[in-house]
């Protein structure tokens, strides 16, 4: 398996990425569901900084990978795919990358508009130039409950057509993101 992806198959980095941005995605959700019911303090702010800092190291990861996808080609669907499986696993794709991008500014919108800065495992953190403001971040703190949602939906929508093609439809759409095709 090479580093660049081929009609047949995903590359090394197409499936590091996809794995590194999955762990990632599902970490958040996990720490958002955590600290969601928590009282103020310092436990629900650590949480909330590593949540932060996880949600950094996501953008960065997903940005790498759409500029990728597009430097790369993309495996061809399999022959004999319905037109609207087609379809409708190209609109799930690019609904996670939207959903996932508007989630993680969502999120630094709701951060900046509480009036603080990013933060980044402790190490610094990023001020974004919006002004402090409840309003706006009640309204940023809504999309954010929003698109996680969407999020989970979409997500369960991948894994069940992996699973379909993987078991059913026993082609190597599976295959091309975990083993590679053999």
């Amino acid at each position: 398996m090479g580093l660049r992806n081929s009609r047949t198959e995903f590359g090394a980095l197409a499936r590091s990425l996809h794995w590194l941005v999955a762990v990632g995605i599902f970490m958040l959700i996990f720490l958002g569901l955590e600290q969601s019911g928590m009282e103020q303090g310092p436990e629900k702010t650590e949480i909330r900084f590593i949540h932060a800092s996880i949600a950094l190291t996501v953008f960065v990861l997903m940005t790498i990978r759409i500029i990728w996808r597009f430097m790369n080609e993309v495996p061809a669907h399999p022959d004999g795919m319905a037109v609207w499986q087609r379809i409708s696993a190209t609109v799930v794709h690019w609904g996670l990358y939207a959903v996932v991008f508007l989630q993680l500014a969502s999120g630094g919108m709701t951060v900046a508009t509480g009036g603080k800065p990013l933060p980044f495992f402790g190490l610094f953190s990023i001020p974004l130039p919006v002004a402090e403001n409840r309003d706006n971040h009640e309204f940023w703190e809504e999309i954010h409950e929003f698109a996680w949602k969407m999020i989970a939906v979409l997500i369960v929508i991948h894994v069940l057509g992996a699973i379909y093609n993987h078991f059913i439809a026993r082609n190597d759409v599976l295959r091309r993101m975990t083993v590679g095709v053999k």
